[in-house]
């Protein structure tokens, strides 16, 4: 997959990936809101509870001591009736630990002994508490607690269970203040533990609670929803919710994907080159050769683009650059390229003739003013640089549209050239109007010079040569490849060549030795183009 797809596919992922965690903890956040209103429904219905034992306490404590007699007893079984959370009261003979009778099992005939290791302290001195003390006997019991106080204790056992959902795992824990010891109450052990354990875990830790507002904080109590349980009780949410996620996503990825394509197109990346200065711009020099004395006569500056997506072809640019209407900008960089590179050279062989290509378009006379006050061409002409501007021959087809230009040009000594010649349809007078100093032969009539079957572009290239040669324009064969071709346009006598068989396009270190050493190893010698 390209770029354009991992990079939005992967923002797509990580987006739906950020929305399901965003709607996992909203939909723990509503269960939660659920186990804090059963939380604050058990802590009422305790405290209602712990309420009742006090007020038991406070009412028989000094009668208590009297032993249990039948009045006491009645009036115990009567509170009970006031007091729903309360199961039973019991009176103890102080000396020996044991239960004497409760309200409810009357006189015990055999009395339970509360054994002292298994007591609990409570923060109030003097008050013990027994879990599921062995002896009392109750029907259909459940587990019950004990709190005594003197020879009074309080039997009560939770009711408070009934109305939570049979699916709620709860615990109910007890510090002892003497050992700090924590021991489970009431409820499923355990729950404190997956409570400590959520704490370190946010994609949890909402489905837990605990709270230690009993008893001073010796009691706490400890809830927990399953994952079970949040799918069930908020799919509605979590579905919803993940449906306009993955909306999101999707659309996330199709937006970016679509900047992406835009951004690293082929326009987008030459745009963002132009305006940012064309650091992605490089430019390289082919040679263009004198055939007569096989010496370097000039150079033809040749573009060349690539970024941090790879290369790309001047196939490719240059039409994005015509589409976009970024041929000055495009031009100015080259020309400032050309200059900073050739200028160690041009110090040496202040001669040597630097082609350039122009956009028809930048030279109309509309324009002559932004080619006078140019920095790169301003400094060619005070240098004495020998710039030849290289035009389509579409672009002269009427001259009429170019004579300020023109003058400009000549102002500057400065050369033009009609590039790719053949291809247009100008004719004699045409060229002879447009008063150009070169013409380019297309390499494509060049290309079929060597061809065993005759050509219809071969047989050009002769008539080419006598148009030139009849307005006394020199003359360069572009694309020559092979030999059979380079001896064939010498037969023409045309005075310069240019192709992969004389040099490829060359980097600017490349360039200058190629400048300064012939095929022989001996010092080229610099050949200037003619300026009619």
């Amino acid at each position: 997959m390209s770029i354009n797809t991992v990079v939005p596919l992967a923002v797509a992922l990580t987006v739906f990936g950020i929305g399901g965690i965003a709607v996992w903890l909203i939909a723990a956040a509503q269960l939660h809101t659920v186990l804090s209103d059963q939380k604050n429904y058990v802590v009422q219905k305790i405290n209602q509870e712990f309420s009742h034992r006090d007020e038991l306490l406070q009412v028989f404590a000094d009668r208590a001591k009297q032993g249990c007699s039948d009045t006491l007893q009645q009036e115990m079984r009567r509170a009970l009736f006031n007091h729903e959370a309360i199961r039973d009261i019991a009176i103890l003979d102080d000396d020996t630990n044991e239960i004497r009778c409760t309200a409810l099992l009357g006189v015990l005939e055999r009395p339970a002994r509360l054994r002292p290791e298994a007591r609990m302290p409570t923060p109030r001195e003097g008050r013990f508490v027994w879990l599921d003390p062995k002896g009392l006997n109750y029907p259909g019991s459940t587990s019950v607690v004990l709190f005594r106080e003197g020879p009074l204790a309080i039997v009560s056992y939770p009711t408070w269970p009934d109305g939570l959902p049979d699916h709620r795992d709860w615990e109910i824990t007890a510090t002892a203040p003497d050992r700090g010891a924590k021991v489970t109450v009431l409820g499923q052990p355990g729950i404190s533990a997956d409570y400590q354990w959520s704490r370190w875990n946010p994609f949890v830790s909402l489905l837990h609670l605990r709270t230690c507002e009993l008893e001073n904080g010796i009691i706490c109590l400890y809830m927990k929803a399953g994952l079970g349980e949040l799918v069930t009780s908020e799919w509605p949410l979590l579905v919803t919710g993940n449906l306009v996620n993955g909306a999101l996503a999707v659309l996330f990825f199709l937006q970016l994907r679509t900047h992406l394509q835009h951004r690293n197109s082929v326009g987008g990346r030459i745009r963002r080159a132009i305006r940012s200065g064309g650091a992605q711009i490089r430019c390289v020099y082919q040679p263009i050769i004198d055939l007569r004395s096989d010496r370097v006569s000039g150079c033809e500056v040749l573009a060349r683009y690539e970024d941090e997506y790879g290369p790309l072809s001047p196939s490719q640019f240059i039409p994005e650059i015509e589409r976009q209407q970024l041929t000055w900008a495009f031009t100015e960089i080259v020309l400032s390229r050309a200059i900073e590179d050739l200028g160690p050279i041009l110090d040496r062989h202040p001669e040597l003739n630097v082609s350039v290509n122009f956009f028809p378009g930048d030279l109309d006379d509309s324009h002559v003013e932004r080619l006078s006050t140019n920095q790169s061409l301003r400094r060619a002409a005070r240098s004495k640089f020998r710039l030849c501007f290289e035009i389509l021959e579409t672009g002269i087809l009427s001259a009429d549209h170019m004579l300020k230009v023109q003058s400009f040009l000549d102002r500057c000594g400065f050369l033009i050239a009609i590039d790719d010649f053949g291809t247009g349809y100008s004719n004699i007078s045409q060229v002879r109007d447009s008063r150009v100093d070169l013409i380019k032969i297309d390499r494509s009539f060049v290309q079929e010079l060597d061809r065993k079957l005759p050509a219809m572009r071969a047989s050009l290239v002769g008539p080419m040569v006598e148009i030139a040669r009849s307005i006394d324009v020199d003359v360069v064969a572009e694309g020559i490849e092979t030999e059979s071709q380079l001896s064939q346009i010498k037969d023409l006598k045309v005075r310069f060549g240019q192709g992969f068989l004389l040099s490829r396009p060359l980097e600017i270190d490349a360039f200058r030795t190629f400048v300064q050493t012939d095929r022989n190893n001996a010092p080229r010698t610099v050949v200037s183009l003619k300026r009619v």
